[in-house]
Protein backbone atom coordinates (compact mmCIF):
# COMPACT_ATOMS: atom_id res chain seq x y z
CA UNK A 1 0.00 0.00 0.00
CA UNK A 2 1.40 3.39 -1.01
CA UNK A 3 2.15 5.61 1.97
CA UNK A 4 1.55 9.30 2.35
CA UNK A 5 4.83 11.18 2.89
CA UNK A 6 4.83 13.72 5.71
CA UNK A 7 7.73 15.70 7.09
CA UNK A 8 7.80 17.14 10.59
CA UNK A 9 7.38 20.87 10.55
CA UNK A 10 10.66 22.66 11.25
CA UNK A 11 10.72 24.51 14.57
CA UNK A 12 13.66 26.93 14.16
CA UNK A 13 13.12 28.81 17.44
CA UNK A 14 12.99 25.64 19.54
CA UNK A 15 15.86 24.20 17.53
CA UNK A 16 18.01 27.25 18.24
CA UNK A 17 17.17 27.19 21.96
CA UNK A 18 18.06 23.50 22.20
CA UNK A 19 21.26 23.99 20.22
CA UNK A 20 22.35 26.83 22.52
CA UNK A 21 21.57 24.75 25.64
CA UNK A 22 23.39 21.63 24.46
CA UNK A 23 25.89 22.63 21.80
CA UNK A 24 24.36 20.03 19.49
CA UNK A 25 24.19 20.57 15.71
CA UNK A 26 20.86 21.89 14.37
CA UNK A 27 19.80 18.78 12.44
CA UNK A 28 20.33 16.54 15.47
CA UNK A 29 18.34 19.05 17.53
CA UNK A 30 15.48 18.76 15.04
CA UNK A 31 15.55 14.96 15.34
CA UNK A 32 15.34 15.25 19.13
CA UNK A 33 12.51 17.81 18.94
CA UNK A 34 10.59 15.43 16.69
CA UNK A 35 10.80 12.86 19.49
CA UNK A 36 9.44 15.26 22.08
CA UNK A 37 12.70 16.54 23.59
CA UNK A 38 12.65 20.31 23.62
CA UNK A 39 14.87 21.21 26.59
CA UNK A 40 18.54 20.62 27.30
CA UNK A 41 18.13 18.42 30.37
CA UNK A 42 15.76 16.00 28.64
CA UNK A 43 17.96 15.85 25.56
CA UNK A 44 21.09 15.16 27.61
CA UNK A 45 19.38 12.33 29.51
CA UNK A 46 18.25 10.86 26.20
CA UNK A 47 21.69 11.01 24.61
CA UNK A 48 23.49 9.72 27.71
CA UNK A 49 21.28 7.06 29.37
CA UNK A 50 22.17 6.37 33.00
CA UNK A 51 21.12 3.65 35.41
CA UNK A 52 20.59 6.46 37.91
CA UNK A 53 17.60 7.50 35.82
CA UNK A 54 15.70 4.28 36.60
CA UNK A 55 12.60 4.90 38.70
CA UNK A 56 12.22 3.72 42.29
CA UNK A 57 10.70 0.21 42.06
CA UNK A 58 8.51 0.99 45.06
CA UNK A 59 6.64 3.38 42.81
CA UNK A 60 4.87 0.31 41.42
CA UNK A 61 1.66 -0.20 43.35
CA UNK A 62 1.85 -3.44 45.32
CA UNK A 63 5.65 -3.56 45.51
CA UNK A 64 5.84 -3.36 49.31
CA UNK A 65 3.40 -6.25 49.69
CA UNK A 66 5.18 -8.27 46.99
CA UNK A 67 8.63 -7.87 48.57
CA UNK A 68 7.36 -8.58 52.08
CA UNK A 69 5.65 -11.78 50.89
CA UNK A 70 8.79 -12.96 49.09
CA UNK A 71 11.03 -12.24 52.08
CA UNK A 72 8.71 -14.26 54.32
CA UNK A 73 8.72 -17.11 51.81
CA UNK A 74 12.51 -17.12 51.65
CA UNK A 75 12.92 -16.98 55.42
CA UNK A 76 10.55 -19.89 55.92
CA UNK A 77 11.87 -21.95 53.02
CA UNK A 78 8.45 -22.04 51.38
CA UNK A 79 8.22 -23.82 48.06
CA UNK A 80 8.06 -21.27 45.23
CA UNK A 81 7.19 -21.72 41.57
CA UNK A 82 7.11 -19.44 38.54
CA UNK A 83 4.27 -19.40 36.03
CA UNK A 84 5.39 -17.85 32.76
CA UNK A 85 4.21 -17.10 29.25
CA UNK A 86 5.41 -18.61 26.00
CA UNK A 87 6.60 -15.48 24.17
CA UNK A 88 10.06 -13.87 24.47
CA UNK A 89 8.87 -11.46 27.16
CA UNK A 90 7.49 -14.27 29.29
CA UNK A 91 10.45 -16.56 28.62
CA UNK A 92 13.05 -13.95 29.56
CA UNK A 93 11.07 -12.91 32.65
CA UNK A 94 10.88 -16.55 33.73
CA UNK A 95 14.61 -17.05 33.07
CA UNK A 96 15.44 -13.89 35.03
CA UNK A 97 13.58 -15.15 38.10
CA UNK A 98 15.05 -18.66 37.80
CA UNK A 99 18.56 -17.20 37.47
CA UNK A 100 18.14 -14.77 40.36
CA UNK A 101 16.93 -17.48 42.73
CA UNK A 102 19.64 -19.89 41.53
CA UNK A 103 22.29 -17.32 42.43
CA UNK A 104 20.75 -17.21 45.91
CA UNK A 105 21.22 -20.98 46.03
CA UNK A 106 17.56 -21.85 45.38
CA UNK A 107 16.27 -24.14 42.64
CA UNK A 108 12.85 -22.71 41.80
CA UNK A 109 10.77 -24.64 39.24
CA UNK A 110 8.81 -22.95 36.48
CA UNK A 111 5.74 -23.81 34.46
CA UNK A 112 4.91 -22.47 31.00
CA UNK A 113 1.64 -23.55 29.37
CA UNK A 114 1.68 -24.88 25.82
CA UNK A 115 0.04 -22.51 23.36
CA UNK A 116 -1.91 -25.13 21.41
CA UNK A 117 -3.28 -27.28 24.24
CA UNK A 118 -3.54 -24.79 27.14
CA UNK A 119 -3.49 -21.29 25.71
CA UNK A 120 -2.37 -18.06 27.32
CA UNK A 121 -2.22 -17.50 31.06
CA UNK A 122 -3.12 -19.45 34.16
CA UNK A 123 -5.33 -22.52 33.99
CA UNK A 124 -6.98 -24.43 36.81
CA UNK A 125 -5.44 -27.81 35.93
CA UNK A 126 -1.88 -26.52 36.21
CA UNK A 127 -2.74 -24.68 39.43
CA UNK A 128 -3.96 -27.94 40.97
CA UNK A 129 -0.84 -29.75 39.78
CA UNK A 130 1.46 -27.14 41.32
CA UNK A 131 -0.51 -27.22 44.59
CA UNK A 132 -0.18 -31.00 44.71
CA UNK A 133 3.60 -30.55 44.45
CA UNK A 134 3.57 -28.40 47.59
CA UNK A 135 3.91 -24.94 46.03
CA UNK A 136 2.96 -22.26 48.56
CA UNK A 137 3.74 -19.13 46.53
CA UNK A 138 3.25 -18.86 42.79
CA UNK A 139 4.83 -15.93 40.92
CA UNK A 140 3.26 -15.16 37.54
CA UNK A 141 5.18 -13.34 34.84
CA UNK A 142 3.65 -11.59 31.82
CA UNK A 143 0.22 -12.96 32.76
CA UNK A 144 -2.29 -13.23 35.58
CA UNK A 145 -4.12 -9.89 35.61
CA UNK A 146 -7.32 -11.43 34.22
CA UNK A 147 -7.09 -14.78 36.08
CA UNK A 148 -9.85 -14.22 38.65
CA UNK A 149 -11.12 -17.81 38.69
CA UNK A 150 -7.68 -19.41 38.55
CA UNK A 151 -6.34 -17.31 41.44
CA UNK A 152 -9.47 -18.19 43.42
CA UNK A 153 -8.68 -21.89 42.82
CA UNK A 154 -5.13 -21.33 44.04
CA UNK A 155 -6.30 -19.57 47.20
CA UNK A 156 -8.77 -22.39 47.88
CA UNK A 157 -5.87 -24.83 47.65
CA UNK A 158 -3.79 -22.81 50.11
CA UNK A 159 -1.51 -21.18 47.54
CA UNK A 160 -0.69 -17.47 47.39
CA UNK A 161 -0.26 -15.86 43.98
CA UNK A 162 2.02 -12.89 43.29
CA UNK A 163 1.10 -11.42 39.89
CA UNK A 164 3.63 -9.58 37.73
CA UNK A 165 2.14 -8.44 34.42
CA UNK A 166 1.82 -5.53 32.02
CA UNK A 167 -1.37 -6.31 30.11
CA UNK A 168 -4.54 -4.27 30.47
CA UNK A 169 -6.33 -5.47 33.65
CA UNK A 170 -10.10 -5.88 33.94
CA UNK A 171 -12.23 -3.79 36.28
CA UNK A 172 -12.13 -6.55 38.90
CA UNK A 173 -8.66 -7.77 39.83
CA UNK A 174 -7.76 -11.27 41.09
CA UNK A 175 -7.49 -11.89 44.84
CA UNK A 176 -3.69 -12.12 44.77
CA UNK A 177 -1.33 -11.42 47.65
CA UNK A 178 0.18 -8.67 45.48
CA UNK A 179 -0.25 -7.42 41.91
CA UNK A 180 2.50 -5.58 40.05
CA UNK A 181 1.07 -4.10 36.87
CA UNK A 182 1.67 -0.46 35.86
CA UNK A 183 -1.76 -0.40 34.20
CA UNK A 184 -3.82 -1.18 37.28
CA UNK A 185 -5.87 1.88 38.28
CA UNK A 186 -4.15 2.42 41.61
CA UNK A 187 -0.64 2.45 40.09
CA UNK A 188 1.02 5.84 39.54
CA UNK A 189 4.34 4.45 38.30
CA UNK A 190 5.59 6.86 35.60
CA UNK A 191 6.61 4.19 33.08
CA UNK A 192 3.41 2.64 31.76
CA UNK A 193 5.36 0.84 29.05
CA UNK A 194 7.27 -1.70 31.10
CA UNK A 195 7.01 -5.15 29.58
CA UNK A 196 6.73 -8.33 31.63
CA UNK A 197 10.47 -8.81 32.13
CA UNK A 198 10.73 -5.10 32.96
CA UNK A 199 8.22 -5.53 35.79
CA UNK A 200 10.15 -8.57 37.06
CA UNK A 201 13.41 -6.60 36.93
CA UNK A 202 11.84 -3.88 39.10
CA UNK A 203 10.59 -6.54 41.54
CA UNK A 204 14.05 -8.09 41.84
CA UNK A 205 15.64 -4.66 42.28
CA UNK A 206 13.40 -4.06 45.28
CA UNK A 207 13.82 -7.61 46.62
CA UNK A 208 17.60 -7.42 46.33
CA UNK A 209 17.58 -4.24 48.37
CA UNK A 210 15.43 -5.87 51.05
CA UNK A 211 17.67 -8.94 51.20
CA UNK A 212 20.63 -6.78 52.18
CA UNK A 213 19.09 -6.82 55.65
CA UNK A 214 18.90 -10.63 55.71
CA UNK A 215 22.13 -12.24 57.04
CA UNK A 216 21.39 -15.46 55.18
CA UNK A 217 21.41 -13.71 51.79
CA UNK A 218 23.38 -10.49 52.24
CA UNK A 219 26.72 -11.87 51.01
CA UNK A 220 25.37 -13.65 47.89
CA UNK A 221 23.14 -11.03 46.26
CA UNK A 222 23.01 -11.34 42.44
CA UNK A 223 24.45 -8.61 40.22
CA UNK A 224 21.28 -7.47 38.43
CA UNK A 225 23.19 -5.32 35.95
CA UNK A 226 24.57 -8.52 34.41
CA UNK A 227 21.00 -9.66 33.76
CA UNK A 228 19.92 -6.59 31.83
CA UNK A 229 20.45 -8.70 28.69
CA UNK A 230 17.21 -10.47 29.62
CA UNK A 231 15.45 -7.12 30.07
CA UNK A 232 16.65 -5.89 26.68
CA UNK A 233 15.51 -9.07 24.91
CA UNK A 234 11.99 -8.91 26.32
CA UNK A 235 11.58 -5.15 25.90
CA UNK A 236 12.64 -5.19 22.25
CA UNK A 237 10.75 -8.37 21.37
CA UNK A 238 7.52 -7.05 22.92
CA UNK A 239 7.92 -3.82 20.89
CA UNK A 240 7.86 -1.53 23.91
CA UNK A 241 8.71 2.15 23.35
CA UNK A 242 12.46 2.71 23.70
CA UNK A 243 12.05 5.92 25.64
CA UNK A 244 13.05 7.05 29.13
CA UNK A 245 13.38 4.07 31.49
CA UNK A 246 13.00 1.46 28.74
CA UNK A 247 15.76 3.18 26.80
CA UNK A 248 18.06 2.87 29.80
CA UNK A 249 17.27 -0.83 30.23
CA UNK A 250 17.87 -1.58 26.55
CA UNK A 251 20.98 0.61 26.24
CA UNK A 252 22.74 -1.23 29.07
CA UNK A 253 21.08 -4.55 28.23
CA UNK A 254 22.53 -4.60 24.72
CA UNK A 255 25.98 -3.91 26.19
CA UNK A 256 25.52 -6.87 28.54
CA UNK A 257 24.26 -9.03 25.67
CA UNK A 258 27.39 -8.29 23.64
CA UNK A 259 29.59 -9.63 26.46
CA UNK A 260 27.08 -12.02 28.03
CA UNK A 261 28.35 -14.81 30.25
CA UNK A 262 25.19 -16.84 29.70
CA UNK A 263 26.09 -19.97 27.75
CA UNK A 264 22.67 -20.20 26.13
CA UNK A 265 22.77 -16.66 24.78
CA UNK A 266 26.32 -17.21 23.53
CA UNK A 267 25.16 -20.32 21.65
CA UNK A 268 22.05 -18.59 20.30
CA UNK A 269 24.12 -15.69 18.97
CA UNK A 270 26.45 -18.25 17.40
CA UNK A 271 23.74 -20.12 15.45
CA UNK A 272 22.19 -16.83 14.34
CA UNK A 273 25.52 -15.63 12.94
CA UNK A 274 25.85 -12.58 15.19
CA UNK A 275 28.31 -13.73 17.86
CA UNK A 276 31.18 -11.58 16.57
CA UNK A 277 29.21 -8.32 16.43
CA UNK A 278 28.05 -5.80 18.99
CA UNK A 279 24.46 -6.64 19.90
CA UNK A 280 21.79 -4.33 18.52
CA UNK A 281 18.03 -3.95 18.30
CA UNK A 282 18.02 -5.45 14.81
CA UNK A 283 19.82 -8.58 16.00
CA UNK A 284 17.31 -9.08 18.81
CA UNK A 285 14.28 -8.37 16.64
CA UNK A 286 15.25 -10.38 13.57
CA UNK A 287 17.66 -13.05 14.83
CA UNK A 288 17.36 -13.87 18.53
CA UNK A 289 13.70 -13.18 19.30
CA UNK A 290 12.29 -15.27 16.42
CA UNK A 291 14.34 -18.25 17.54
CA UNK A 292 13.31 -17.85 21.18
CA UNK A 293 9.69 -17.45 20.10
CA UNK A 294 9.72 -20.41 17.75
CA UNK A 295 9.60 -23.13 20.41
CA UNK A 296 6.57 -21.51 22.05
CA UNK A 297 4.82 -21.11 18.70
CA UNK A 298 5.26 -24.70 17.52
CA UNK A 299 5.88 -26.65 20.73
CA UNK A 300 7.04 -25.95 24.26
CA UNK A 301 8.60 -22.64 25.29
CA UNK A 302 10.31 -24.52 28.11
CA UNK A 303 13.12 -25.23 25.64
CA UNK A 304 13.80 -21.49 25.44
CA UNK A 305 13.86 -21.10 29.22
CA UNK A 306 16.16 -24.10 29.47
CA UNK A 307 18.50 -22.51 26.92
CA UNK A 308 18.60 -19.19 28.77
CA UNK A 309 19.31 -20.80 32.13
CA UNK A 310 21.61 -23.71 31.26
CA UNK A 311 25.11 -23.88 32.74
CA UNK A 312 26.25 -26.67 30.43
CA UNK A 313 28.05 -25.76 27.18
CA UNK A 314 26.99 -28.91 25.31
CA UNK A 315 23.35 -28.44 26.35
CA UNK A 316 23.47 -24.79 25.29
CA UNK A 317 24.66 -25.76 21.81
CA UNK A 318 22.05 -28.51 21.49
CA UNK A 319 19.17 -26.27 22.53
CA UNK A 320 20.31 -23.37 20.34
CA UNK A 321 20.43 -25.70 17.34
CA UNK A 322 16.99 -27.05 18.23
CA UNK A 323 15.51 -23.54 18.33
CA UNK A 324 17.18 -22.71 15.01
CA UNK A 325 15.61 -25.78 13.39
CA UNK A 326 12.18 -25.01 14.81
CA UNK A 327 12.49 -21.44 13.58
CA UNK A 328 13.03 -22.71 10.02
CA UNK A 329 9.82 -24.72 10.38
CA UNK A 330 8.05 -21.61 11.61
CA UNK A 331 9.17 -19.64 8.56
CA UNK A 332 7.76 -22.28 6.22
CA UNK A 333 4.41 -22.30 8.02
CA UNK A 334 4.31 -18.53 8.11
CA UNK A 335 4.96 -18.12 4.39
CA UNK A 336 2.24 -20.62 3.47
CA UNK A 337 -0.25 -18.93 5.77
CA UNK A 338 0.59 -15.45 4.47
CA UNK A 339 -0.12 -16.61 0.94
CA UNK A 340 -3.41 -18.17 2.05
CA UNK A 341 -4.54 -14.99 3.85
CA UNK A 342 -3.72 -12.78 0.85
CA UNK A 343 -5.74 -15.17 -1.33
CA UNK A 344 -8.70 -15.00 1.07
CA UNK A 345 -8.59 -11.20 1.12
CA UNK A 346 -8.50 -11.10 -2.67
CA UNK A 347 -11.42 -13.54 -2.92
CA UNK A 348 -13.66 -12.23 -0.14
CA UNK A 349 -12.91 -8.51 -0.29
CA UNK A 350 -11.72 -8.26 -3.92
CA UNK A 351 -8.45 -6.84 -2.63
CA UNK A 352 -10.14 -3.96 -0.78
CA UNK A 353 -10.64 -5.11 2.81
CA UNK A 354 -13.01 -3.38 5.25
CA UNK A 355 -11.86 -1.17 8.13
CA UNK A 356 -10.93 -4.29 10.15
CA UNK A 357 -9.92 -7.74 8.89
CA UNK A 358 -11.15 -10.82 10.75
CA UNK A 359 -10.54 -14.20 9.11
CA UNK A 360 -10.41 -17.77 10.38
CA UNK A 361 -9.44 -21.18 9.04
CA UNK A 362 -8.88 -24.68 10.50
CA UNK A 363 -5.63 -25.03 8.54
CA UNK A 364 -3.98 -21.97 10.05
CA UNK A 365 -1.45 -22.83 12.76
CA UNK A 366 -2.27 -21.22 16.08
CA UNK A 367 1.41 -20.56 16.72
CA UNK A 368 1.85 -18.25 13.74
CA UNK A 369 -1.49 -16.42 13.48
CA UNK A 370 -0.13 -13.45 15.44
CA UNK A 371 3.01 -12.98 13.38
CA UNK A 372 1.04 -13.31 10.13
CA UNK A 373 -1.52 -10.81 11.41
CA UNK A 374 1.35 -8.33 11.83
CA UNK A 375 2.37 -8.91 8.21
CA UNK A 376 -1.20 -8.36 7.03
CA UNK A 377 -1.35 -5.08 8.95
CA UNK A 378 1.81 -3.99 7.14
CA UNK A 379 0.34 -4.91 3.76
CA UNK A 380 -3.18 -3.44 4.12
CA UNK A 381 -2.92 -1.03 7.08
CA UNK A 382 -5.99 -2.45 8.77
CA UNK A 383 -6.41 -3.84 12.31
CA UNK A 384 -6.35 -7.58 11.77
CA UNK A 385 -7.39 -10.72 13.65
CA UNK A 386 -6.47 -14.14 12.30
CA UNK A 387 -8.11 -17.12 13.95
CA UNK A 388 -7.38 -20.84 14.15
CA UNK A 389 -10.61 -22.85 14.11
CA UNK A 390 -10.71 -26.14 16.02
CA UNK A 391 -14.22 -27.55 16.02
CA UNK A 392 -16.55 -25.29 17.97
CA UNK A 393 -13.66 -23.23 19.42
CA UNK A 394 -11.78 -20.47 17.64
CA UNK A 395 -8.60 -18.86 19.01
CA UNK A 396 -6.58 -16.13 17.45
CA UNK A 397 -4.32 -13.13 17.67
CA UNK A 398 -4.60 -9.58 16.42
CA UNK A 399 -2.36 -6.66 15.57
CA UNK A 400 -3.31 -3.06 14.97
CA UNK A 401 -2.46 0.31 13.45
CA UNK A 402 -1.61 3.48 15.43
CA UNK A 403 -5.11 4.96 15.18
CA UNK A 404 -7.01 1.92 16.49
CA UNK A 405 -6.94 0.53 20.04
CA UNK A 406 -7.30 -3.22 19.60
CA UNK A 407 -8.13 -3.91 23.23
CA UNK A 408 -10.95 -1.34 23.17
CA UNK A 409 -12.20 -2.90 19.97
CA UNK A 410 -12.44 -6.29 21.67
CA UNK A 411 -14.19 -4.72 24.66
CA UNK A 412 -16.80 -3.38 22.22
CA UNK A 413 -17.25 -6.91 20.82
CA UNK A 414 -17.02 -8.73 24.16
CA UNK A 415 -20.45 -10.38 23.92
CA UNK A 416 -19.17 -12.53 21.06
CA UNK A 417 -16.04 -13.68 22.95
CA UNK A 418 -15.37 -16.22 25.67
CA UNK A 419 -12.23 -14.37 26.78
CA UNK A 420 -9.75 -11.85 25.48
CA UNK A 421 -6.76 -9.80 26.60
CA UNK A 422 -3.90 -7.67 25.41
CA UNK A 423 -3.27 -4.00 24.77
CA UNK A 424 -3.61 -1.30 22.11
CA UNK A 425 -1.44 -2.89 19.45
CA UNK A 426 -1.71 -6.64 20.11
CA UNK A 427 -4.37 -8.90 21.61
CA UNK A 428 -5.62 -12.46 21.74
CA UNK A 429 -9.07 -14.01 21.93
CA UNK A 430 -10.99 -17.25 22.38
CA UNK A 431 -14.55 -17.59 21.09
CA UNK A 432 -17.23 -19.94 19.80
CA UNK A 433 -16.62 -20.67 16.14
CA UNK A 434 -20.27 -19.96 15.44
CA UNK A 435 -19.78 -16.35 16.54
CA UNK A 436 -16.98 -15.63 14.07
CA UNK A 437 -19.26 -13.95 11.46
CA UNK A 438 -20.71 -11.74 14.22
CA UNK A 439 -17.22 -10.71 15.34
CA UNK A 440 -16.24 -9.94 11.74
CA UNK A 441 -19.22 -7.63 11.34
CA UNK A 442 -19.02 -6.02 14.79
CA UNK A 443 -15.28 -5.27 14.75
CA UNK A 444 -15.34 -4.00 11.17
CA UNK A 445 -18.32 -1.74 11.94
CA UNK A 446 -16.66 -0.39 15.10
CA UNK A 447 -13.42 0.28 13.21
CA UNK A 448 -15.30 2.02 10.39
CA UNK A 449 -16.99 4.31 12.92
CA UNK A 450 -13.72 4.98 14.77
CA UNK A 451 -11.27 5.47 11.90
CA UNK A 452 -11.08 8.11 9.20
CA UNK A 453 -9.92 7.44 5.63
CA UNK A 454 -6.61 9.09 6.53
CA UNK A 455 -6.21 6.66 9.46
CA UNK A 456 -6.45 3.76 7.02
CA UNK A 457 -3.59 5.06 4.89
CA UNK A 458 -0.04 4.45 6.12
CA UNK A 459 2.12 7.50 6.66
CA UNK A 460 5.84 7.76 6.09
CA UNK A 461 7.13 10.19 8.74
CA UNK A 462 10.26 12.12 7.79
CA UNK A 463 12.38 13.97 10.33
CA UNK A 464 13.42 16.69 7.91
CA UNK A 465 13.96 17.53 4.27
CA UNK A 466 17.68 17.86 3.53
CA UNK A 467 19.95 18.32 0.56
CA UNK A 468 22.50 15.71 -0.37
CA UNK A 469 25.17 18.20 0.70
CA UNK A 470 23.75 18.06 4.25
CA UNK A 471 24.37 14.32 4.45
CA UNK A 472 27.87 13.78 5.83
CA UNK A 473 29.83 11.32 7.91
CA UNK A 474 29.58 13.79 10.79
CA UNK A 475 25.77 13.66 10.55
CA UNK A 476 25.86 9.86 10.73
CA UNK A 477 28.03 10.06 13.86
CA UNK A 478 25.61 12.56 15.44
CA UNK A 479 22.61 10.35 14.70
CA UNK A 480 24.34 7.32 16.21
CA UNK A 481 23.97 9.01 19.58
CA UNK A 482 20.20 8.48 19.31
CA UNK A 483 20.55 4.68 19.30
CA UNK A 484 19.13 2.24 20.21
CA UNK A 485 16.24 2.75 17.81
CA UNK A 486 12.90 1.02 17.92
CA UNK A 487 9.31 1.69 18.88
CA UNK A 488 8.90 5.22 20.21
CA UNK A 489 12.37 6.17 18.95
CA UNK A 490 12.30 5.40 15.24
CA UNK A 491 15.46 5.39 13.16
CA UNK A 492 15.93 8.94 11.82
CA UNK A 493 14.49 9.21 8.33
CA UNK A 494 15.15 12.08 5.96
CA UNK A 495 13.76 13.19 2.64
CA UNK A 496 15.61 14.68 -0.30
CA UNK A 497 13.55 16.28 -3.03
CA UNK A 498 14.21 16.35 -6.76
CA UNK A 499 17.35 14.21 -6.84
CA UNK A 500 18.44 12.70 -10.13
CA UNK A 501 19.18 9.05 -10.74
CA UNK A 502 22.82 9.34 -11.81
CA UNK A 503 23.94 5.80 -12.60
CA UNK A 504 22.80 2.46 -13.91
CA UNK A 505 20.82 0.25 -11.49
CA UNK A 506 22.97 -2.63 -10.22
CA UNK A 507 21.14 -5.61 -8.76
CA UNK A 508 22.44 -7.41 -5.67
CA UNK A 509 21.50 -10.45 -3.62
CA UNK A 510 21.10 -14.10 -4.59
CA UNK A 511 17.73 -13.44 -6.21
CA UNK A 512 18.57 -9.92 -7.32
CA UNK A 513 16.14 -8.52 -4.74
CA UNK A 514 18.36 -5.60 -3.73
CA UNK A 515 19.71 -2.75 -5.83
CA UNK A 516 22.44 -0.11 -5.73
CA UNK A 517 22.59 3.14 -7.70
CA UNK A 518 23.74 6.74 -7.33
CA UNK A 519 21.76 9.94 -7.04
CA UNK A 520 22.95 13.48 -7.64
CA UNK A 521 21.83 16.95 -6.62
CA UNK A 522 23.60 20.27 -7.20
CA UNK A 523 26.90 18.60 -7.95
CA UNK A 524 26.81 16.19 -4.99
CA UNK A 525 26.57 12.46 -5.74
CA UNK A 526 25.85 9.73 -3.18
CA UNK A 527 25.42 5.95 -3.37
CA UNK A 528 21.99 4.51 -2.54
CA UNK A 529 21.24 0.94 -1.44
CA UNK A 530 17.66 -0.29 -1.87
CA UNK A 531 17.04 -3.46 0.14
CA UNK A 532 14.12 -5.59 -1.08
CA UNK A 533 13.16 -2.86 -3.56
CA UNK A 534 14.90 -3.95 -6.75
CA UNK A 535 11.65 -4.28 -8.71
CA UNK A 536 10.56 -0.70 -7.99
CA UNK A 537 14.02 0.77 -8.58
CA UNK A 538 14.57 -1.13 -11.84
CA UNK A 539 11.52 0.58 -13.33
CA UNK A 540 13.12 4.03 -13.02
CA UNK A 541 13.91 5.66 -16.37
CA UNK A 542 17.44 7.01 -16.89
CA UNK A 543 18.01 10.43 -15.30
CA UNK A 544 14.67 10.20 -13.47
CA UNK A 545 13.90 13.04 -11.05
CA UNK A 546 12.68 11.53 -7.78
CA UNK A 547 12.14 12.18 -4.09
CA UNK A 548 13.85 9.72 -1.77
CA UNK A 549 13.27 8.80 1.87
CA UNK A 550 16.41 7.41 3.45
CA UNK A 551 18.60 6.87 6.47
CA UNK A 552 22.26 7.85 6.06
CA UNK A 553 24.88 5.34 7.15
CA UNK A 554 28.55 4.46 6.82
CA UNK A 555 29.40 1.27 4.96
CA UNK A 556 32.64 -0.31 6.17
CA UNK A 557 34.36 -2.82 3.89
CA UNK A 558 38.04 -3.81 4.10
CA UNK A 559 38.91 -0.72 6.12
CA UNK A 560 37.13 1.50 3.60
CA UNK A 561 34.43 3.77 5.07
CA UNK A 562 31.89 5.03 2.54
CA UNK A 563 28.85 7.21 3.04
CA UNK A 564 25.68 5.71 1.61
CA UNK A 565 21.93 6.12 1.88
CA UNK A 566 19.68 3.22 2.85
CA UNK A 567 16.52 3.76 0.83
CA UNK A 568 13.18 3.48 2.59
CA UNK A 569 11.01 4.67 -0.30
CA UNK A 570 11.10 6.73 -3.46
CA UNK A 571 8.54 8.36 -5.71
CA UNK A 572 8.33 10.78 -8.63
CA UNK A 573 9.11 14.30 -7.45
CA UNK A 574 6.17 15.95 -5.65
CA UNK A 575 5.82 18.52 -2.85
CA UNK A 576 6.13 17.07 0.67
CA UNK A 577 3.37 17.67 3.23
CA UNK A 578 4.43 19.17 6.57
CA UNK A 579 2.92 17.96 9.84
CA UNK A 580 3.02 19.46 13.32
CA UNK A 581 2.84 16.21 15.28
CA UNK A 582 6.13 14.90 16.73
CA UNK A 583 7.55 11.73 15.24
CA UNK A 584 7.23 9.61 18.36
CA UNK A 585 6.40 6.52 16.34
CA UNK A 586 4.22 4.19 18.44
CA UNK A 587 4.80 0.46 18.87
CA UNK A 588 3.57 -1.76 16.08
Amino acid sequence: MRAQWCVAEAQPATQQTLAEATGLPPLLCQVLINRGMTDGATARRFLAPSLHDLHDPYGLHGMTAAVQRLVVALRQDERLAIYGDYDVDGVTATALLVTFFAELGLQVPYYIPERASEGYGLNAASIRQLASEGVHLLITVDCGSTALEEVAVARHLGMDVLITDHHQPPAQLPDACAILNPHQPACTYPNKHLCGVGVVFKLLTALRSALRQEPRWADRLPNLKRHLDFAALGTIADVMPLREENRVLVHYGLHELTQTRKLGLQALRQVSGSAEKSAGVGEVGFQLAPRLNASGRLGSASHSVALLTTRDTHEAGRLAQLLDTVNHERRTLQQAMEEAVHARIAAEYHGEPPAAIVLGDPDWHLGVVGIVAAKIVEAYHRPTFLVHINGDTARGSGRSIPAFNLYEGLQHCARWLRQFGGHKYAAGLTMDTAHLPALQEALSHFAAETLTPADLQPTLHLDAVVTLADVTAALVADLARCEPHGAGNSTPLFGAEAVQVASAIRLMGKQGQHARFRVAQDGVSVSVVAFQQAAAVQALPPDALVDIAFTPTINTWRDQHTLELHLRALRPHAPLARVRSPLTAPPR
